[in-house]
Formats: structure tokens, sequence, C-alpha cells
């Protein structure tokens, strides 16, 4: 602290040609000892004391007569930036209590008192004395003091628990610390006795490992007590068997993969390779050695790990054709909680005709149980079941464990959720897991004229009305007897139908049109919507009653945008659906994916089964790529940018610097390579970008920076 923060800037001042009354009237106006005498200029010419003006008036001064006489010339002055202590040391040096601060100028700005120091020292002291003892309890390590009577004088928390003791038990001697403690106690007594500092010793105390030093005090050229620093080695030492267990570990699995049959490569969270298998090797042709250390994303682009370090998510059962074999190509992230730290890839290229062999033979398998599965739902009314929920996100984990509970319920549900996320294909499986004998019946409320909502959800008996059926008609309610009535849409379900749904869910019973009999209904009501049915309550479109009446159990489900992690899987899914119907589809692109993970959907899945079949009917490879998805998609904003030079290494060129001479004369080049590739493999941009050695992504985005059609 400086002098600047402690003075008083509020004082009286006054002239050498002044009187004795004038400084007496001051004087009676502050309570500073001295009043600064200055000239014209304002610059300070000395003081006049309070102790001097009395004595004067006491030895019979007058009262008019100018206190020239009276001024102590060539005061002690303080500067502005000088230090508390700095000031201290000088006013008690002059045995005086108060000095004036002056400017460069020589002009006083400020009074400062010996009293108004030694305050300051003293916050200043004890803010350092808080500091200390913070400092001192916070210390990494156990540290304690001892005096020369073996009193423990200070310990920190740290010390405290090794030494197992209590610092309110006072006072604490050396002869109170445990029997175990005989080298500490007397290795503390050899530091006293010598005045040296002792050599670091490894002791076990209460079951700590710590490391121990002396460091003896001193107070006046003469020991007074030592200081103990006591290091903990227990969490350094399980760390270092955890360590050890690690490596072990790595190498198992270093073993296990070299052993895999497949290509493996394994790379951290920035996409550095830190183990690669002999087949790997094998299939790109290059050393370990070679590629350990490098970044994957530049040397093995199309493998996609990009895209499942940057989204988190897995992508699975990808196609390429690498060194001319085909292969399928399998990305998986590996996540330390929440946090993505690295990726295993793993590609299959050895015995695939088998495979494929063996592939064809369940997917004909799968179609024949997929056909009686069919057979029997249409028997029930349902399509679906809980298994065809494609997904593992934690979002939809939790829906299908609410939508298990509730098939359990003959409560009436009630499924949320924007359109095309899935509310019909849920009450589809909780209806099948609910086990009920009777049948599903869905009525879509939105597609129902108003003056039919009647006779469709009840029924009708012959001659009810003009063209009523011979026999009558059986009513939605009646065919879901002992079963599970689906209301879609229920949203938009005209306010004098819900009149009449709401009298028929509390008493269970109607009345066909035209007859008298009632009937007892046992139906569980499933009601989906995408609409906020708090709102249209709020409005008067939905009448209040019969929304507390359907909203028992609700379900709320995610859109795809909240469990993109879950697209690669109903991708594959839509894959095996779109071979069912006809297609020979093998897979989609790590590029088409990584597009796909990264739009909204706002017509979720269902939007996304649209994209899919588009895309198949696109295809003439078997294989989903960028071009064959829609421009909607497209115009979303890239995760990467389009690659370097086809020929020239990206880590070869970062630490070129090309004038644009040369620039130029690299890019065209590069357009010359890519027109003679176009031309030998006759338009075909697939083969193209084989000869060139780059993906197809890279490939279209260089015809399209350079104008080739």
């Amino acid at each position: 602290m400086f002098v600047r923060e402690l003075m008083t800037t509020s004082f009286f001042t006054l002239t050498p040609h002044q009187s004795i009354q004038d400084a007496l009237q001051i004087f009676s106006r502050t309570t500073a000892g001295i009043i600064p005498v200055i000239d014209e200029e304002g610059t300070i010419v000395g003081i006049l004391t309070k102790n001097r003006l009395i004595r004067a008036i006491a030895n019979g001064s007058s009262f008019d007569e100018p206190i020239v006489s009276l001024i102590v010339c060539k005061p002690v002055c303080l500067k502005p930036d000088y230090t508390v202590d700095e000031a201290k040391h000088i006013l008690l040096k002059h045995v005086i209590s108060q000095a004036p601060v002056i400017n460069p100028e020589g002009q006083p700005i400020g009074i400062v008192s010996t009293a108004d120091c030694l305050h300051t020292y003293h916050i200043v002291s004890t803010m350092l004395d808080n500091q200390l003892k913070k400092l001192f309890d916070n210390l990494p390590f156990g540290l304690f003091s001892v005096d020369r009577q073996m009193n423990l004088t200070a310990v920190n928390p740290i010390a405290q628990q090794i030494l197992n003791v209590d610092p309110d038990h006072q006072p604490l001697t050396i002869s109170d610390l445990p029997m175990e403690t005989l080298d500490l106690k007397q290795m503390i007594k050899d530091a006293i006795s010598s005045g040296q500092q002792t050599p670091k010793q490894k002791m076990s105390i209460n079951h700590h490992s710590v490391l121990v030093e002396c460091l003896p005090l001193y107070e006046r050229e003469r020991i007074s007590g030592v200081m103990v620093m006591m290091e903990e080695l227990t969490h350094i030492e399980r760390l270092t068997e955890e360590l050890q267990w690690t490596k072990e570990w790595e190498e198992k699995l270093r073993t296990v993969v070299e052993l895999a049959y497949d290509g493996i490569v394994l790379v951290n969270q920035k996409g550095v390779i830190t183990m690669a298998n002999k087949g790997f090797c094998e299939l790109f042709q290059v050393q370990a050695e070679q590629i350990i250390g490098q970044s994957v994303m530049e040397d093995f682009p199309d493998l996609g790990i990009r895209q499942v370090l940057q989204l988190g998510v897995p992508i699975q059962g990808t196609g390429k054709i690498i060194s001319g074999k085909r292969c399928v190509i399998t990305t998986l992230p590996i996540h330390d909680g929440k946090r993505v730290v690295g990726a295993v890839c793993k590609i299959m290229y050895r015995g695939l005709r088998q495979l494929h062999e063996a592939l064809e033979k369940i997917s004909r398998l799968e179609k024949q149980i997929s056909y009686y599965q069919q057979e029997l739902n249409d028997i029930k009314g349902t399509r679906y079941t809980f298994a065809d929920i494609v997904g593992n996100s934690a979002k939809i984990r939790q829906v299908k464990k609410e939508a298990m509970f509730a098939s359990r319920s003959p409560s009436t549900i009630l499924i949320c959720g924007e359109s095309g996320t899935g509310k019909e294909l849920f009450a589809h499986s909780i209806h099948v897991a609910s086990g009920v004998p009777g049948a599903f019946v869905k009525v879509n409320c939105a597609a129902i004229p108003e003056e039919l909502f009647e006779s469709e959800f009840f029924g009708y008996e012959e001659g009810a009305f003009t063209g009523a059926k011979r026999g009558g008609k059986k009513g939605k309610f009646h065919l879901a007897q002992n079963g599970t009535l689906f209301l879609d849409e229920i949203g938009d379900m005209p306010l004098s139908m819900q009149v009449k749904l709401l009298r028929v869910l509390q008493e269970k019973e109607f009345e066909p049109l035209g007859s008298s009999r009632t009937i007892r209904v046992n139906v569980r009501i499933i009601a989906a919507t995408n609409q906020d049915l708090e709102r249209l309550v709020q409005e008067g479109k939905f009448r209040e009653d019969l929304y507390y009446r359907i909203n028992v159990f609700r379900i709320e489900l995610p859109p795809l945008r909240e469990r993109k992690e879950d697209i690669p899987e109903i991708v594959q899914t839509l894959i095996g659906k779109l071979n069912q119907s006809g297609f020979d589809l093998k897979g989609i692109t790590p590029d088409a994916l990584s597009l796909l993970l990264n739009y909204t959907w706002p017509g979720n899945i269902r939007e996304l089964a649209n994209v899919m079949e588009r895309a198949a009917n696109l295809t003439t490879n078997g294989y989903i790529d960028i071009e064959h998805l829609p421009t909607t998609i497209l115009r979303q904003e890239p995760l990467d940018s389009p690659s370097p030079s086809v020929y020239a290494h990206p880590s070869n060129t970062n630490h070129i610097k090309m004038n644009n001479s040369y620039r130029d004369e690299l890019k065209n080049k590069e357009k010359e390579l890519i027109l003679k590739a176009l031309k030998q493999a006759q338009g075909n941009k697939t083969k193209a970008s084989h000869l060139l050695g780059i993906s197809r992504t890279w490939l279209y985005a260089k015809m399209k920076e350079y104008g080739i059609r």
C-alpha cells in the first residue's frame, strides 16, 4: 500500500503573512496538528505546528502578529509513491507525528500521520497473515512446525490427516503422536539438535506413504524449532499401479488387434493414429511405423473417421473399394463419459464373398419370417412391435421404457410429437405388447367428415338413415372391442364429436345410430397429436374435460434432430426395408451419411425415409452418395472443406508459400489431371476418383471449382 492511498486530501493551508488569529481559526476547524504554509505559487515553504502556535500565544505574542516567525522551514515531507512502511520509518526516525505529502512541483497534496501509518500497517499485516494461513491450509502437502520444547505449534489439514491429530486439543506435543511415528520423532530431534536440514526419508504413517523432510527454524540466529514437510506418496503409488495396469491392458489390446482377421486402426480425439494392425497395413501397403502419429483424416480421408469424431455417432457397414478390394467399413466412437476421446475403425476385406452369400441366405429367411409375421399382424390389425422402433439413444430408450409401462396399464394414453416421429408405430407396439385379445383399430380424426363421425365411431342399424347399408355397419368402438382404438390427429376432432367421445370414455357404453340397444365397451384408447392441445383448450377449440380424460399416460416422442446418434442405425434399417421391397442397396458413403447427420430433419423419420427411397431410385452402383441426396440437404453447411490438390499431399503443402504464378500453374495441372482421368474412365466419376486416388466427394468439389461438367 502507498502513501497516496492513506493520506488525508482534505486539509487547510496558510501563507507566511497571515496572522496568528487566522491560524487559530483554521486549527479550530481541523483535527490536524500541522498546517502547510505555501507561497503565492502554491509551493510549500514550511509548516505551522499547533504546539508552536500555542507556545507563541502563551509567551504573549499578539494575535495580529504574522506567523512568519513561527514557521518550521524545510519540514520533513513525504511523496505519494512512498510505501506505508517507508513513511512509517521516516516519521519514527524524525520523531514527528504528522508530515505533509507533496507532488513533484513541491505543492502539498495531503497530510499523513504516524497513527494512519501504524493503523494501515496493522491492516496490511493482518491481511498478509490471513493470506499466509490460507496458503498454509491449502498446501498440496502436509506441513507442521515444532518448537524446541517439542510442541506442535502449527499443523495444516493434510498433516492433521496423516498424523491423525485434532488441532483443537491443545497443546499437542511430539509425545502425543502414534507409536508408529518413532522414526519421525527421532528425525525431528536430530534436526533440532544439529540445526541442519535433514535428508528426505520415506515413511509409513497411519497407512499413508510419505516422504518426510525437516527444515530448521531460526530466531535471532538461534534455532527455535523445525518445519516438517510430508509429501503424500500414496496417490502417486496408486497412479503408478494404475499406469502399469493400463500398460498391461494396452499390450493385451495390441495383441488382440494384431491377431484380428480384419484391418483395424485406432485414433485419438484429434484423429492421430495411435495403433494399426497388420491387416490394415497390408491393405494400404504401408508400415505401421510410417503412419503412427500421423493424421488419419489426411492420410486416409475416405474412411470417414472425421465425421465419427465430430458427431460422436457410429458409422457402420459402409462399402468402399480400397486397393482394388471390396471393403466394408465400420467406425465406432470411443467415449469417456460424454466426451469423444477417439475412434476405432474396422475394415472387413477378407472372405467377403462367402460372407455375402451367407448374408443373402439370412436375408431370404428374414423375408420369409417377415411375411409370416405380417400375416399374423394383419389378423390383429397391427404392423409394428417395439422391435421395429430403431435407435439406442438415451431419449428413445426412455420413451420405449415409458411405452412398455403404458402397455401394461388399461389407462388412456396420449402420444405427442412432431409429424413423422413415429406416433402410430408406438401405438401399434403398445397394443402388441399389451397382449389384449381384441383388434387394433385406427381412426384418422382429420380425415373423417364431421357429418360421418358418429356413424364411423358408433356404427348404425339398417334403415337408420337414407343410404344406410343393408344389415347396418359396426362402428370403430365395436370393432375395437377388447382391443385398442387409436385416435390419430385427435386435435382435429370437431367439438360436437368431442362431447360424444367423452361420454363413451366416461360411461363405457354407446348406442349405434338408429338403435335403442346399449352396447358396453371394453376398449383401451390411444390418442395421438402433433398439436399443442393445451393451447387448443385455451383457444376453446378442444374440450378441457376431454383433454384431462385422454391425458392420463402421456408419452412425448423426441424429434429426430434431438437423437441424431440414431440416424446411422435408422439408415441401415431403411436400407434393409428398401431391399425387401425390391431395391439392391449395398450401403451409404460416409460423406452422404455425414450430410444426413448434419441436417435438421423438420419432417423427422418420415422425411428421412423419403430421402432414402429417392436416393435408392437414383443410385446405379448400390451405394447412396452425395449426388443422390436432394438439394435441401446439399445446401447444408458442409462439415469438411474440399480436399487439397489431388496429387499434392496436405502434410507436404501446409508449409509451402506459393506465388500466384506457381499456384495458377498448379491449378491448371490439377484440372488437366482430372480431365484426363474422366476421359480415361469414359465419364464414370467413380472410376475417375479411383484413378486419381481420391474420394468422389473431393472429385465433385474439384469439378465444381474448375467448372468441369
